[in-house]
C-alpha cells in the first residue's frame, strides 16, 4: 500500500503530525475556544485552522481558499496537464447525457507563474509558434490569454515555455496536490524552476511569424529546414496546448520549429458536445494555417500529429490543404500520425482513408486495446473507434501504417501515451 499510494501516505502523515502538535499544545488560542465555553482548551481541529491560515493568506488570488477534500481527490485524478486530454476522452455522450449532464466539479483555478525574471535557478526556455482561431481574453495573463470562444478567425504567434533542468521525459511538470509540499510548503504556485510554465504568448503579424519561423528552422537545422504541427484533443485550454507542445518538442530532441494549432476547447470535462461542434467548425482556420505553413515558411519537411478528438479535424483538414497547394509545395507534407484517434470506424473507412490514400502521404496510427477513454466511447456511440483496436484499424488499409501501443503503461485511461510515454516519445 505504502509503495502503491505514497503521495497518499505523505498527506496523511502531514496531517496527523499537525493534528498531534494542535493536541499537545497548552496555550489557549484567541477566539479559538467553542461557543458556550470560557477559556477551554481549543481543539485540534480549531488549531489546525488557525496553523493552515496564513497558507490560504499565501495562495495567489485566483486559487482562493484552500479547495475542499472533493476538489483535491477530482484534481487528483485529473493530473494537471497530464490528464487534461483524457477524460473520456473523445467519447461521445448519449442524447441522455446531453439533456442532462452529469455533475462535475468546477475546474481548478489556473495557477499564477512566478515571475522568471525572479528565479533564483536558471531553466531551459522552449519556443513553440502557433496558429489558432480561439478569441483573445485576458491579454494581460498567458495562461488565460485565449479562451474557449470561437473567433472565426486564424491568429499566429509564439509562446516561450519553461523546461526544468530536472524535467522527466513525458512529464509535464505542475505542482502536484497529492504531495506534502503542496499543502504545508506553500508550493502551489507554478515555478519555472521545477515545472512546465507559459511563460509568455507573443501574437504577431503574418509577416513576423513566417519570418521567425524561418529564423527557427534555419536555427536548427541549417541543411533541412523541418517542422512539426501537433492538433490537441478534447479537454484542452490553450496554456495546456502550449505546454504539451513544447515538453514533446524538448523531449524528442527535434531538429526544427515545433508548431501547435488550438482549436477553441474549452477546458471542461462537461463541455463535450461545445468542442465538439467548435472541432468541427476549426476546419477552415486549420486548412488555412497548414496551407500557410507549407507554401509560405520555406520548410521542406513537415510532419503532422493529432491526437484524440483533434485527428477529427486534422484528418479533414489534410487532404484539403493539399488539395489547393502546388505541385512543387505539396511534397513537403511527410506525414500524418493520427495518434488516439476517436473517430467512427465509418466515417474513417469511407471519408478518411479514401481522401488521404489519394493524396500519398503517410499516414500512421496509434491504437491501444488498454485505451479506457475509447472503450467508452465506442460503448457510448455503439461503434468502434479507429484508434481503440489495432487489428480493426490495420483490416483492409493498404498503405497505412498501425503501431500496437496496448503494452504502453502511462495514467490509468491509457489514452496519453502519445506525449507521456518515454518509450512513445522515442517511437515518434
Amino acid at each position: 500500500m505504502r509503495t502503491q499510494h505514497p503521495s497518499i501516505w505523505r498527506a496523511a502523515a502531514g496531517a496527523l503530525c499537525l493534528f498531534a502538535l494542535a493536541a499537545c499544545s497548552t496555550t489557549p488560542q484567541t477566539g479559538s475556544t467553542l461557543p458556550g465555553s470560557t477559556g477551554a482548551a481549543p481543539s485540534p481541529e480549531s488549531i489546525l485552522s488557525k496553523v493552515l491560515e496564513p497558507l490560504k493568506k499565501a495562495m495567489p488570488p485566483e486559487a482562493g481558499a484552500a479547495p475542499e477534500p472533493e476538489a483535491i481527490v477530482t484534481e487528483a485524478f485529473r493530473g494537471g496537464e497530464d490528464m487534461a486530454d483524457n477524460m473520456v476522452g473523445s467519447a461521445a455522450p448519449s442524447r441522455a447525457m446531453r439533456s442532462a449532464p452529469p455533475a462535475m466539479a468546477a475546474p481548478a483555478p489556473v495557477p499564477s507563474p512566478v515571475d522568471p525574471k525572479k528565479a533564483d535557478a536558471p531553466f531551459l526556455t522552449q519556443r513553440v509558434f502557433y496558429g489558432t482561431n480561439r478569441k483573445v481574453g485576458n491579454s494581460s495573463d498567458a495562461n488565460t490569454y485565449y479562451n474557449g470562444a470561437l473567433s472565426g478567425k486564424l491568429d499566429v504567434g509564439y509562446c516561450d515555455v519553461s523546461i526544468p533542468l530536472n524535467h522527466e521525459t513525458g512529464k509535464v511538470e505542475a505542482p502536484d496536490p497529492l504531495s506534502w509540499q503542496y499543502w504545508f510548503a506553500g508550493e502551489f504556485r507554478e515555478d519555472p524552476k521545477k515545472h512546465v510554465v507559459l511563460l509568455g504568448v507573443k501574437p504577431l503579424e503574418r509577416a513576423d511569424f513566417l519570418k521567425d519561423l524561418r529564423n527557427k528552422m534555419r536555427a536548427e537545422w541549417p541543411q533541412r529546414k523541418r517542422c512539426f504541427v501537433f492538433v490537441h484533443g478534447f479537454n484542452v485550454p490553450f496554456r495546456n496546448a502550449a505546454r504539451r507542445t513544447a515538453q514533446m518538442a524538448h523531449d524528442l530532441g527535434f531538429p526544427g520549429a515545433p508548431i501547435f494549432f488550438s482549436w477553441p476547447s474549452q477546458g471542461g470535462e462537461t463541455n463535450y458536445f461545445s468542442d465538439s461542434d467548435k472541432n468541427k467548425e476549426s476546419l477552415p482556420q486549420l486548412r488555412e494555417f497548414l496551407e500557410i505553413i507549407a507554401r509560405d515558411t520555406d520548410a521542406q519537411e513537415i510532419y503532422l500529429i493529432a491526437h484524440s478528438m483533434g485527428t477529427r479535424v486534422t484528418s479533414a483538414a489534410v487532404p484539403d490543404a493539399y488539395t489547393n497547394l502546388g505541385p512543387l509545395v505539396r511534397p513537403k507534407l511527410k506525414s500524418l500520425i493520427l495518434a488516439a484517434p476517436d473517430i467512427d470506424t465509418d466515417v474513417f473507412n469511407n471519408e478518411v482513408v479514401p481522401k488521404m490514400l489519394a493524396t500519398g502521404i503517410p499516414l500512421t496510427i496509434y491504437a491501444s486495446k488498454a485505451d479506457l477513454a475509447l472503450q467508452i466511447s465506442r460503448q457510448v456511440n455503439g461503434k468502434p473507434r479507429v484508434g481503440q483496436d489495432p487489428l480493426f484499424a490495420a483490416s483492409g488499409k493498404k498503405g497505412i501504417d498501425v503501431i500496437d501501443t496496448s503494452s504502453v503503461k502511462t495514467d490509468f485511461t491509457e489514452h496519453n501515451y502519445f506525449g507521456s510515454s518515454p518509450a512513445m516519445i522515442r517511437e515518434f
